[in-house]
């Protein structure tokens, strides 16, 4: 078996993954301490709102060809290392283009969304969009440098990934507080915002070019290659920009009908609750180039052992990590900005935390269904979720605030959730969605009680917002979830952890 296959390397690629983004989110959240501290709410939502409408230009430059390289490349890396060179090389060169076209028309409007679209009080116009222009043009450098991920990930090297991601994400915001530190402004801070996205990008070349040859990297195209992929790619496009919509829509929606300082605290407490998913989505990142390598190279009942073993890990972790969000993250609300933002921020965490429970549920799924080029699959149920989430994300915030925006999510899943699985269940694993609604169902069911009674109770006695309190529920609703839960768990989950737990105690024995 190559050794970017076996499951040593799944288990590397997973862990280091969830290592680096617990990693990015500590520096993430000291960063926005810094920025609330010394510029103010209002320079962290234009902050906030520049990551928002880059992401649109990032999905639209991208046009799935991040996937589709990480795809083609698990799937062919044995067996056509030709066509693999070649799709690095022109998915390189229509990423570069893109992102210089993107960055064209992020300039051209940054005055009208500064000027018209946002609701700014205290910083000068001039200012604001200077920075946006700058901060954006730097963000949309990731554009070209999701390819050079891409190559990273298909060849199951996910360490090298994070490698890059955690260095280029990390000198950002180590450099952003030791600015702030030393008394910058909010100029200083798009500057340094464009410096390190150079830097990032750097660091994934080099690392992308020791893994599969510098002469892979060189920008050639060929027409041939992209043809191949059209279908597949498009799909992936659209599929990305209509998630985009579903899970995004909530803070467009608050940055034209709210003050924009109530976005910065808001894309905190998003940024903070979409931590909860990190280990499926490192678990989901790391499985897809496998997943991609096990349909086109294997038998059917290896990769859908697999799955079900991720697909299970998964459901096990993914309750208390969000159950964490949600109580401890009240109190790193607290510590990060005031009482005052945390009071109005705590709501829309709770929901926020339900949203990426009900979205991180279905990431192996979704992951499985790209590994056998089944994109339509998940496509259909997110237009669907799409025509109900937009209406419903302006009603819900014009009635109830930052609480109904948050909202939002918690909808968009749900309906995916009901509508995408029995038709994956039916296609790609030839079962019922009846097998996989009772046992997620189950590790959520019994989260909801180990640690919605106890807080309940805290509530019930006016202390549900106290720091020991919540503390003291969730270590002991955690202990009593790890016991239900790995009574729910599946034999795959069971063994391959027991085997494990064997294998490490005659290594350290």
């Amino acid at each position: 078996m190559s050794r970017y296959g076996s499951a040593a390397s799944l288990r590397s690629n997973i862990l280091s993954n969830f290592l680096g983004q617990i990693f990015l989110m500590v520096l993430a959240l000291v960063s926005a301490h810094f920025v609330f501290e010394k510029l103010g709410l209002e320079i962290l939502g234009v902050i906030y709102f520049a990551t928002t409408v880059t992401f649109v230009f990032n999905i639209l430059s991208d046009v799935g060809l991040s996937h589709t390289v990480t795809r083609e490349i698990a799937a062919y890396r044995e067996s056509r290392g030709d066509y693999v060179k070649d799709l690095i090389g022109s998915t390189s060169v229509l990423a570069w283009v893109a992102c210089g076209v993107s960055c064209l028309i992020v300039v051209m409007l940054s005055p009208y969304l500064v000027n018209h679209w946002l609701k700014i009080d205290e910083i000068e116009s001039a200012d604001a969009t200077l920075a946006f222009q700058i901060i954006s043009a730097a963000l949309l450098l990731s554009v070209p440098r999701a390819i050079y991920g891409a190559t990273l990930a298909g060849y199951e090297r996910i360490d090298l990934y994070n490698l890059a991601n955690v260095g280029s994400a990390g000198v950002t915001q180590l450099g952003l507080i030791l600015i702030l530190a030393v008394g910058g402004n909010l100029y200083a801070i798009a500057v340094w915002y464009a410096l390190s996205a150079l830097i990032g990008i750097a660091i994934f070349i080099f690392l992308a070019g020791r893994l599969a040859g510098f002469h892979a990297l060189r920008l050639k195209f060929r027409a041939a290659v992209i043809r191949d992929n059209v279908r597949f790619g498009s799909l992936l496009f659209i599929n990305s920009m209509v998630g985009y919509l579903l899970y995004q829509i909530d803070r467009w929606v608050i940055s034209r009908l709210l003050p924009v300082s109530l976005l910065g605290y808001y894309g905190v407490a998003q940024g903070f609750a979409s931590k909860a998913s990190m280990v499926s989505g490192a678990i989901a990142t790391a499985a897809f180039p496998a997943l991609s390598h096990g349909v086109t190279n294997q038998e059917r009942s290896r990769w859908t052992s697999q799955y079900h073993k991720l697909q299970d890990l998964t459901a096990y972790v993914l309750v208390p990590l969000c159950a964490a969000v949600a109580m401890l993250g009240i109190v790193i609300m607290e510590v990060v900005f005031s009482r005052q933002v945390m009071e109005a921020a705590w709501l829309p965490l709770i929901f926020l935390s339900v949203g990426q429970l009900l979205l991180g549920l279905q990431y192996v799924p979704y992951m499985l269904s790209l590994a056998m080029k089944r994109p339509e699959i998940s496509l259909y149920p997110s237009l669907l979720a799409l025509a109900v989430v937009i209406p419903a994300a302006v009603l819900l915030t014009l009635y109830f605030g930052l609480a109904g925006a948050a909202l939002t999510p918690v909808l968009a899943s749900f309906v995916q959730m009901m509508f995408f699985l029995p038709r994956f269940s039916s296609e790609c694993l030839a079962t019922g969605a009846w097998q996989w609604y009772r046992k997620s169902g189950a590790y959520v069911g019994v989260g909801l009680f180990v640690y919605g009674l106890p807080w309940l109770l805290l509530g019930f006695f006016g202390t549900g917002l106290d720091l020991y309190g919540l503390v003291a529920s969730y270590i002991a609703g955690t202990l009593i979830y790890m016991y239900l839960g790995w009574l729910i768990s599946g034999r795959e989950l069971k063994s391959a952890i027991v085997h494990h737990l064997h294998s490490l105690r005659f290594r350290y024995a």
